[in-house]
């Protein structure tokens, strides 16, 4: 049995040749759709493996930065003679101290406006528009 195109291109007249263009326009995106599906399949396995790549790598970083302090208030106490609970809430102390440096950042940077001059050509090309109607 032939293509849908094929069969409607049989037909005479007008009718037959918009059938048959609808029927290869429909063909075309059904045929993109479906590589589409077979691409997205693809990529989505390479995502998931990123970031489950990328959870590990956090992960290790986490680890990883605990052990660094933990080693460095170790070698900090056996040098000076300083209990190693005073160091580590000096650490602490130093991590919270960051942490609320970050959320000052933030709370600067959120208040800042964004995309002004972009709306203001908005603002602009809507008035222009409001005027030549």
């Amino acid at each position: 049995m032939p293509p849908p195109h094929e069969r409607f291109a049989a037909e005479t007249g007008l009718s037959g040749h918009l059938l048959a263009f609808f029927a290869s326009f429909t063909g075309y995106f059904r045929a993109r759709l479906e590589l589409a599906g077979i691409e997205g399949k693809e990529a989505a396995t390479i995502y998931v493996k990123v970031a489950a790549l990328l959870a590990v790598a956090l992960l290790c970083v986490a680890f990883g930065y605990a052990f660094l302090w933990i080693g460095l208030i170790a070698l900090i106490a056996a040098v000076s003679q300083v209990h190693w609970g005073w160091l580590v809430l000096a650490a602490g102390v130093l991590h919270l101290l960051a942490a609320a440096g970050c959320v000052w950042g933030v709370a600067r940077l959120w208040k800042r406006p964004v995309f002004s001059e972009t709306l203001e050509e908005f603002r602009k090309d809507q008035e222009w528009l409001k005027n030549h109607q």
